[in-house]
């Protein structure tokens, strides 16, 4: 049984399911999480949506049908029939999920990312597919559950924001079509750009005006990176949740293969996004550091201060030019 199928069958036979997406979330994970929840509700099965770190929910995605309807972890039943996992690469990105995760009757794990460890009973990861969004849809499909324009928005707010609104090198001609079949079934096309794109924070844009005065340029490495500083959202009155696109920033600076954004956390750890074009596969850096993610687009978290966790990064781009 091919995987979109094997996750219909697992999941028609539920009562009670359980969802989750990713510590840090970003469009795909949130959206995937929204998407799975409305349509299996529509089935007439009690859902319980929940994220690891909810109250870092990040703003940009407040409009999406179905947010309201999220727990807290502890908010959680004891067990139940289906837990999914969307967006997962492994089970400590769920943390502290994973005990409900471990008492469930079927663990699925639906996932685009190359390095995903295949940790549940069913498995449909398909590292070839633009976004998890994109596997849910196919799911849907193969199930023939109705889709609605709620469920639609959640997906192509997934689809838009894991390909960079069709930019990345994972915009696949399946995405295109996919979005077609979103915008068909009633996603909000237009919503989802303004409010995405288009409706940032004061705050935010000042703490992104702060990241864009102090990036740096390194000719020899061909890196560009910048960090935000604790103190910086004090100052700017931002949010680390809502600066997930700010990297892209980085990225439009000329003749850089390499981007780095270094995000201080409030226990004096570092999360490293690192993206790339197509002449470095960042996430094999990424993986050496403990952390993982697409060949272009990946991160970890380093337990060095700031100018140690820059540190680090730079001498592994020494050691790839030596």
């Amino acid at each position: 049984m091919k995987g979109a199928e094997s996750v219909a069958a697992a999941v028609q036979r539920a009562k009670t399911v359980v969802a989750t997406s990713h510590v840090n979330p970003d469009g795909d994970g949130v959206g995937s999480l929204l998407a799975v929840t409305i349509l299996l509700s529509g089935l007439g099965k009690k859902v319980y949506p929940s994220l690891p770190e909810p109250w870092k929910y990040p703003p940009q995605y407040e409009f999406l049908p179905g947010r309201e309807s999220l727990l807290a972890p502890e908010s959680l039943p004891g067990n139940c029939d289906v837990f999914i996992a969307l967006d997962c690469s492994n089970l400590s990105r769920m943390e502290p999920l994973e005990q409900v995760f471990e008492r469930a009757g079927l663990t699925v794990n639906i996932d685009h990312h190359e390095d995903n460890t295949r940790f549940a009973d069913v498995n449909y990861v398909d590292p070839a597919a633009s976004s998890t969004a994109e596997l849910v849809y196919r799911v849907c499909e193969a199930a023939s559950w109705a889709l609605d324009g709620r469920a639609a928005t959640c997906l192509y707010a997934g689809l838009v924001t894991d390909t960079g609104r069709f930019q990345h090198r994972n915009t696949t001609p399946s995405a295109f079509v996919l979005a077609a079949k979103l915008a068909e079934a009633g996603a909000d096309v237009h919503g989802v750009a303004r409010e995405i794109y288009e409706s940032q924070s004061l705050q935010y844009v000042r703490l992104l005006g702060t990241a864009l005065k102090r990036a740096q340029r390194l000719e020899n490495l061909r890196l560009v990176y910048s960090y935000i500083t604790q103190s910086d959202l004090e100052e700017t009155g931002a949010t680390l949740a809502e600066a997930e696109d700010l990297i892209d920033y980085l990225r439009r600076v000329k003749g850089a293969e390499v981007v780095a954004l270094f995000k201080e956390l409030p226990d004096g750890t570092v999360r490293v996004s690192l993206r790339s074009g197509d002449e470095v596969e960042v996430a094999s850096i990424a993986r050496v550091l403990g952390g993982g993610g697409h060949a272009m687009a990946a991160g970890y978290t380093s337990e060095k201060d700031l100018e140690g966790s820059i540190g680090e990064l730079l001498e592994r781009l020494r050691d790839r030019h030596a």
